[in-house]
């Protein structure tokens, strides 16, 4: 006597329908997840103009130029001891690492504040920062400088 066929072989399979109910739960924790942090990214950048490009002059070719120098020009030089604040050639303030190693940022703002009230159209300013600052002291100082000059551009001193 034959055995009996298999009946695994002559089963009717039918179409199988997409498990797609795990995937559906990652995109819905993954989508916000994603939207939240891009606000985020966003609200952290910090917006900055990069420094014109300026071509050397004689002073002879200065003199025959029909428009008079700036008048105000603010520079904020960051090196290890001290932020000085500067004005085409003159020193307007500088602000040295007291015993705890911090900078006098209150006072820097108020004469950043002073220096506004005296030019009130000037908008720009450039930071020169030492290779050696740390990033902490360079945004507290952009964040300063930027309350009264929302322009700032930064280079290396």
């Amino acid at each position: 006597m034959l055995p009996k066929p298999s009946s695994r072989k002559h089963r009717m399979t039918g179409e199988k329908e997409l498990q797609i109910t795990a995937f559906l739960n990652l995109m819905v924790v993954l989508i916000p997840f994603l939207l939240i942090t891009a606000v985020f990214a966003r609200m952290t950048a910090i917006e900055l103009t990069v420094p014109p490009e300026t071509k050397t002059t004689s002073p002879k070719q200065q003199e025959s130029r029909d428009t008079p120098p700036p008048v105000f020009s603010l520079v904020i030089s960051i090196m290890e001891d001290e932020i000085s604040i500067i004005n085409i050639d003159t020193t307007l303030g500088a602000f040295k690492k007291d015993a705890k190693g911090f900078y006098d940022f209150h006072g820097m703002t108020k004469l950043l504040q002073n220096l506004k009230q005296e030019f009130p159209e000037e908008k720009s300013a450039t930071i020169l920062s030492s290779p050696s600052v740390q990033y902490k002291i360079l945004v507290e100082t952009i964040d300063a400088v930027r309350e009264g000059f929302p322009d700032i551009s930064l280079d290396e001193l």
